[in-house]
């Protein structure tokens, strides 16, 4: 009896120190995580010279001088640019990638798992392979520096992607809702348009959700294809640090223009996110 006593408390102290070193161990990667949005909330409210004062002042006067510099300087142009391209190349993936995803979830025909399949290859495939061509098809058909050449680029990750999500979404929409609008004389078009897409609405938001973030975000591409009259805000931000002299309260101030719609719209989509991961992963 004394055996099985000690057993037993032994089995919860066990637990209790695992259950104390996973906390201890998300609290410290909590802390690695807001680290750097903390610093660049202190940072975008101090002025310049403070940004550089050792050791640094935790408590000092907030000025939102550096947030209105933004807004009236060249910085607002570069926040519009990626705007455009973030809404133009989703709404291009969405308007051919749904269609496609709908096709491969209903069709069966031979070949279609190989496409499937090369669907997923070329989305984990760096896009940044894809820079070099592009760039001297672009410069022979003159596109160079324009939202077009942006866009198209923006689509070599955006478009398998979505086919791939939307695929999985609308497997999970069983077909016997496809037959049924048949048989009340729609056809496959109609059913599609009136029946099957309202049903994937929140998947197909989720993944319009997903495809903006990547392109809002995007820095390599942007710094290749931009001209200085469609310069992304991910771009633009670099203008402030200089080899002699570096504006860290500009800078700071311009990322939080980046990184706050990136948060919100990641904290929208995240449960959208796990099922589609889920729902894409069945290949058959």
């Amino acid at each position: 009896m004394a055996s099985t006593v000690s057993f037993t408390l032994t089995s919860r102290r066990r637990r209790r120190a695992g259950r104390f070193l996973a906390t201890a161990g998300l609290v410290i990667g909590l802390l690695f995580i807001l680290l750097p949005i903390f610093w660049l909330l202190e940072t975008a409210f101090q002025k310049p010279r403070d940004a550089f004062t050792v050791p640094p002042h935790f408590i000092f006067l907030p000025t939102l001088e550096n947030f209105r510099s933004l807004v009236h300087g060249q910085f607002a142009g570069s926040l519009l640019h990626s705007v455009i391209l973030m809404t133009g190349s989703t709404a291009v993936a969405l308007l051919l990638g749904v269609p496609a995803g709908y096709a491969l979830s209903r069709s069966r025909f031979r070949g279609s798992r190989a496409i499937t399949a090369w669907l997923i290859g070329a989305y984990i495939t760096p896009a940044l392979i894809y820079i070099v061509p592009l760039y001297v098809i672009y410069q022979q058909l003159g596109l160079t520096g324009s939202y077009l050449s942006m866009i198209l680029y923006y689509e070599t990750f955006q478009m398998p992607f979505t086919i791939f999500m939307t695929r999985g979404y609308f497997t999970d929409i069983p077909r016997s809702f496809d037959e049924s609008a048949w048989i009340d004389g729609c056809s496959r078009w109609l059913a599609f348009r009136k029946v099957i897409l309202p049903l994937a609405l929140p998947g197909i938001a989720t993944v319009a959700i997903l495809d903006a973030i990547g392109a809002w975000g995007e820095y390599f591409g942007a710094l290749i294809f931009s001209s200085p009259s469609t310069e992304t805000a991910p771009v633009a931000i670099y203008q402030y640090v200089g080899l002699d002299v570096s504006n860290w309260s500009a800078l700071a101030a311009a990322a939080l223009f980046v990184v706050v719609p990136i948060m919100v719209l990641t904290a929208v989509a995240q449960r959208g996110l796990v099922r589609g991961i889920t729902a894409g992963g069945l290949i058959g």
